[in-house]
């Protein structure tokens, strides 16, 4: 009982640290960077859809179930449960290629998740993203 006490309480904080850093705001910034309607479209030889821009292999990633790739990604709702889930499986990875602490990762850290893939947090070819996403939640 001690044990499934523990990992309610481990799964719950984690899931408030992670929805917390998808505030309004950090919604808000991403919808601009991402100038995303609720299409889809290809981009270098990778489909992504909805405001968001999510890839099939992304909400894969994700473990977001009960619609189908194309419904989810194209309702804001849904895309942002996604992005929670999968910012909740890579968030550990991020911070530690970063050298934080889970709870001190930012919007702009989990930008480069969402870009990157579950590297991202290391990739160069990120940082920039998380420099735009910083700058909009400053204003």
């Amino acid at each position: 009982m001690i044990k499934l006490h523990s990992l309610i309480i481990l799964c719950l904080t984690v899931g408030l640290v992670t929805s917390s850093l998808l505030t309004d705001e950090c919604l808000s910034c991403l919808r601009q960077k991402k100038k995303g309607d609720k299409t889809c479209r290809w981009n270098w030889g990778n489909k992504s859809c909805g405001t968001y821009h999510i890839t099939k292999e992304f909400w894969l990633a994700a473990y977001e179930r009960g619609y189908s790739y194309e419904t989810c990604t194209k309702d804001d709702f849904c895309a942002e449960l996604t992005m929670m889930s999968y910012f909740r499986r890579y968030g550990e990875r991020c911070a530690k290629q970063l050298n934080k602490q889970t709870y001190q990762l930012t919007c702009g850290d989990y930008i480069r998740l969402h870009d990157g893939g579950p590297d991202g947090c290391s990739k160069f070819s990120t940082i920039n993203a998380s420099r735009s996403i910083n700058m909009c939640m400053s204003r």
